[in-house]
């Protein structure tokens, strides 16, 4: 139907006023062109008379505000959204025969063609997220969609209700949801009626799949660690089949489980235990059996981190104390670290054995309470400050009430803080995190906390000596003293040139221990954020200038394998004007893509159709021909997909969908009676829309344009009528 307008004005003030001074205003244009001097010809002064009287009304109408309101009216016509599931379990094969297939079929049939000619369609594809519409069906369709998030399919329909007249939806899926949540209530939030349409087999298929591994994100070498499976079957009873933990092709462990009829679950215990440290993937396999519907399932993947499997923590402390005893308790809890403390008692003595020089070179991380103190031998601490500078040990600080500052300026440009007027006067101080910190992995502790759990501590002590963050820290508590934050530093962090250090600039760190317990939000506060720091500091993170890392360690065969990069020049400054090629290697297959500059230093790239198998990396940075730094790294590509993990159709699920919507489940070979089922349930009904615009004529920005050509072509014919 075409679109309706309509146009009125309206003014601000009375209309009859207005409209009386408008005729004043034309007649006063009349008597001042009755007669011309010297005369003119008639045609000409009717012309200047409408000129001047036209200018006179305008100048006159915008006192009274004029607005001019145009309206429109138009008819949308109502549509039946169509959500096709285009995710990798609807291209299966089972009982039911070829989904994909029976899809193409009924689309061909063009099952709502027979809606009523006022009706529109429009069609939606979706797997992860929904597809912008199309007016008919495609004309080819690939079913490689990595997940099935119906919930916010159905939420991307109902938000273009904004602006499409929907008043009915089709579904057209197997009712597996593998992403988001459940589309139970996102299809009763529709407000329309629902018509659900499945696919594939009720039937659970001949099948053996590894449905879950869980183990370890991060591990320590030579430490057993568990790994548990859970294998799923159906369709098969009596078969023995092995499940494997493999390294490459090397079985690391196996079991034998029998299956049995129906569907059942099994756990299975493996273990591996790694020998040396670093990134190591795995794989759980389970034996194929004839007959089973995909064999895609039956191996997934996995990566583990490994670390060394002793940190060696040396400590030193200027005197015995509540704070050494907690810091000595927390890390000693933490049963990959070896603690090894030595106590200053006496001038030049300490409690413990001698420290010789092949403790120090053994040490893995420095922590010092409280340390060096006056008692502290020069000669002794000179030792372990060259070889903490040296060989770029990492350090945890915590400050003390008699550390000797002079002795600890040997070290000044290790820690992350200077400072200045040394005093052994003392305050109580809180912490507070700052803004660019709350998400800081050593303020929550992996989610752990929060940064308002920081504030919820107890307080601790702080000497007078002022304290400054260096510009390469990071702050991530400054000092609060009676309910005001201050600029000082607190807990504090450094990393640059591969020296790392974390500091507490308080001391009477022991209430965090002691004083939180009974405290859920508190009580293991002290001992995560010790753990925690000393595993930063002992994490091996080299002061790389070329960073290249994928976005994850396991892609797909039907998702594009994506890297980003950071890349810095020799001061550690971002560089963006860089060329950044990543190269990936599978046995004699190469294959290169370069990563484009996204802004300060960083990088980004992704590359589509990479074959299935594992993948090392290398990504090398330059400059001009000049080599900025390389990386590398290892990938799997071809990862068991979620969608091979639920394989019959969840006729039930539809069946709510559709109940609850108001509207019907049908079978697939029922979808040819689609249109008539929605004629009868649903309006189908155009909508009215009404648009509305107004101008304000006084407040027109060509308004005084428009009087200004007015008086300037009544200036210019007078001018040529020698009136001036």
């Amino acid at each position: 139907m075409a679109p309706l307008a309509a146009l009125s004005i309206s003014f601000g003030g009375n209309l009859v006023f207005a409209i009386l001074l408008c005729i004043a205003f034309t007649m006063l244009a009349i008597l001042f062109y009755r007669y011309t001097l010297p005369p003119i010809p008639r045609k000409r002064r009717i012309v200047l008379l409408f000129l001047r009287a036209l200018a006179l009304v305008l100048l006159l109408l915008i006192l009274f505000e004029p607005l001019l309101r145009l309206i429109n009216r138009n008819e949308q016509k109502p549509v039946v959204a169509v959500l096709l599931d285009v995710s990798q379990s609807m291209g299966m094969v089972d009982g039911a025969g070829n989904r994909a297939d029976a899809i193409r079929r009924i689309l061909v049939q063009k099952p709502l063609e027979k809606l009523p000619a006022a009706a529109a369609t429009e069609y939606f594809l979706f797997s992860s997220q929904l597809s912008p519409p199309l007016s008919k069906p495609p004309d080819s369709i690939a079913f490689t969609g990595e997940v099935t998030n119906l919930s916010d399919a159905l939420d991307g329909i109902k938000s273009r209700m904004t602006t499409d007249n929907i008043q009915a939806a089709v579904l057209i899926s197997d009712g597996n949801y593998t992403a988001g949540k459940n589309p139970l209530y996102s299809a009763e939030a529709l407000g329309v009626p629902l018509f659900t349409v499945g696919v594939g087999d009720t039937i659970e298929q001949k099948d053996v799949l590894i449905e879950k591994v869980t183990t370890n994100a991060v591990a320590y070498a030579e430490t057993r660690v568990p790994v548990d499976v859970t294998v799923k079957s159906s369709g098969y009873a009596g078969e023995n089949v092995e499940v494997r933990l493999l390294e490459g092709t090397t079985v690391l462990d196996h079991n034998v489980i029998t299956l049995q009829s129906g569907t059942h679950e099994y756990s299975v215990r493996l273990a591996v235990e790694p020998k040396e440290e670093g990134t190591k993937r795995y794989a759980v396999d389970v034996s194929r059996l004839p007959g089973e519907l995909t064999e895609k399932n039956n191996v997934r993947s996995f990566f583990m981190k490994v670390l060394k499997s002793k940190v060696r923590v040396v400590m030193f402390t200027g005197a015995p104390s509540p704070d050494v005893a907690a810091v000595q308790q927390a890390l000693a809890e933490e049963e990959q670290f070896s603690v090894r403390s030595f106590v200053q008692r006496a001038p030049g003595e300490l409690y413990g054995n001698a420290v010789t020089r092949s403790i120090l070179d053994s040490a893995d991380c420095f922590v010092f309470v409280g340390f060096p103190s006056a008692a502290t031998s020069s000669s002794s601490f000179r030792q372990i400050a060259e070889v903490i500078a040296q060989q770029k040990k990492p350090l945890l600080y915590i400050d003390g009430k008699l550390v000797d500052f002079t002795k600890l300026q040997q070290i000044e440009s290790i820690l992350p803080f200077g400072w200045s007027a040394a005093s052994q006067a003392e305050v109580e101080v809180f912490p507070s995190v700052g803004e660019r910190q709350k998400n800081h992995p050593l303020v929550t502790f992996d989610g752990t906390f929060s940064a308002e759990s920081w504030q919820k501590l107890p307080p601790i002590f702080k000497t007078q000596t002022s304290f400054r963050a260096k510009p390469e820290s990071d702050v991530l508590a400054f000092v609060k003293i009676q309910n005001i934050v201050l600029t000082e530093p607190l807990v504090l962090t450094r990393s640059i040139a591969r020296q790392k250090s974390f500091a507490v600039t308080g001391h009477g760190v022991w209430h965090w221990r002691l004083m939180a317990q009974g405290n859920n939000q508190t009580e293991q506060f002290f001992s995560l954020l010790m753990t925690n720091a000393v595993r930063w500091l002992t994490t091996n993170e080299d002061e790389k200038r070329v960073r290249i890392i994928p976005v994850k360690e396991t892609f797909t065969t039907a998702e594009a394998v994506e890297f980003t990069g950071q890349v810095y020049d020799e001061q550690f400054r971002p560089t963006d004007n860089a060329e950044v090629i990543v190269t990936l290697e599978h046995g004699k297959e190469k294959i290169e893509m370069a990563l484009t500059a996204v802004g300060n230093g960083r990088y980004e790239g992704s590359l589509s159709g990479v074959a299935e198998g594992d993948y090392t990396y290398s990504g090398k940075a330059g400059v001009n021909g000049t080599s900025l730094g390389e990386d590398k790294g290892r990938i799997s590509v071809g990862q068991v997909n979620v969608e091979f993990l639920q394989t019959k159709m969840d006729k039930q699920l539809l069946e709510q969908i559709a109940y609850r919507t108001g509207g019907r489940y049908f079978n697939l070979n029922e979808a040819k009676d689609l249109a008539n089922d929605i004629v009868a349930t649903a309006k189908l009904i155009p909508k009215e829309l009404v648009q509305a615009s107004e101008i304000e004529l006084w407040n027109w920005q060509y308004f005084a344009a428009f009087l200004i050509v007015i008086f300037a072509l009544e200036w210019f014919l007078r001018k040529r009528s020698g009136m001036l």
